[in-house]
């Protein structure tokens, strides 16, 4: 014997299996950054002193692309989706 569902028990799912996603999609992305190598104060991509839910999350897409600045080698951070370029890590602390 089936059972048909209320509205009202159709209303939750329709609007609750989008928000059980959301919650297993950012946990997901929440532990790829937490076993990424940078550290909180590192996830500072816009350099203002504060690492914020976004960039915290943005790490998850985050690229070491290696450069030659000055004659120095050294390493720039990119997004890996845009290619925005957050900063430059040189070995001799040049930045």
């Amino acid at each position: 014997m089936s059972r048909s569902l209320t509205p009202a028990q159709t209303m939750a799912l329709i609007l609750g299996m989008p928000l059980v996603l959301a919650v297993i999609y950012y946990s997901y992305l929440a532990i790829n950054v937490a076993r990424s190598p940078y550290s909180w104060p590192e996830m500072d991509w816009n350099g203002d002193g504060r690492t914020t839910p976004g960039e915290f999350f943005a790490t998850a897409d985050v690229i070491r692309r290696p450069v030659t600045k000055d004659g120095h080698a050294c390493a720039e951070l990119v997004s890996a989706r845009t290619g925005r370029a957050y900063r430059t890590e040189c070995a001799d602390s040049a930045r």
